[in-house]
């Protein structure tokens, strides 16, 4: 399935700032992200250096170039949403850049020594556990000293597990369904084909839960690793946040 494609279903248009749930995203993460620094301990200098990776359209980094005048770089592969959250910075007049390429190979796309680095909005289930070890390697050679890693993602091994269905309609407006196809085991996780009147794409989604995102960032080397249990103020489901520094 094209991400395009994916990101134009009900609920994932909260990452694009060309829609009305993005917009709500980012008006609500304006109002609480000092309170979720607050709860995880974490204090930024003057003028961050701050990285965010897997944006969609730069919401978290618009609120961080806004609440601390930051120096906000957003990495994607999405170009178009990419262009929107530049765009909507540009508005604001935040120092802030986009830079379109594949996390997995973040070292090669961006340069120089961040203060923080982001992964917000629960976005791990587009990357699988090997990719993700590679991403949180390569996050520490980008870290400055002292600088934190910072990770927000769901649980989805008990969220989505006990509501799975073989088959559902995930967007009433056009129609689209999705049908269970296959699970792996091996790489933790599940297919499922997703149709519409005039198009069929199959998608997969990796399964996360706190215990292995916390395995992954203390077998890279980062020797205070923090797990904290927080409530997305945009979506109201449980989520966890993580802090990792070296």
């Amino acid at each position: 399935m094209s991400l395009e494609w994916l990101y134009s279903l009900d609920e994932l248009k909260a990452y694009s700032l060309a829609t009305r749930q993005g917009k709500e995203r980012l008006e609500t993460l304006l109002k609480h992200l000092p309170g979720m620094l607050e709860a995880v301990g974490l204090r930024l200098p003057n003028e961050p250096r701050v990285l965010s990776l897997m944006v969609g359209s730069c919401i978290e980094g618009i609120a961080f170039a806004h609440h601390y005048k930051a120096q906000v770089t957003c990495l994607d592969v999405q170009k178009r949403l990419l262009t929107i959250g530049a765009k909507e910075a540009r508005r604001r007049k935040l120092n802030l850049r986009t830079v379109v390429g594949d996390i997995k190979q973040l070292t090669k796309h961006v340069t120089g020594r961040f203060d923080l680095v982001t992964i917000l909005g629960s976005p791990l289930p587009h990357l699988g556990i090997f990719a993700f070890d590679e991403v949180v390697s390569r996050v520490r050679r980008v870290l400055a000293k002292n600088g934190t890693f910072l990770v927000e993602q769901a649980d989805l091994v008990f969220r989505i597990l006990p509501n799975y269905r073989d088959a559902f309609v995930a967007n009433l407006k056009p129609p689209v369904i999705t049908v269970h196809h296959s699970f792996n085991p091996k790489q933790g996780y599940f297919e499922r084909l997703y149709y519409s009147k005039t198009k069929n794409r199959l998608f997969r989604v990796y399964l996360w839960s706190p215990w292995i995102i916390e395995y992954v960032l203390k077998k890279n080397g980062f020797s205070k690793v923090e797990v904290i249990p927080y409530v997305s103020p945009y979506t109201a489901i449980q989520s966890y946040l993580f802090t990792a520094r070296t």
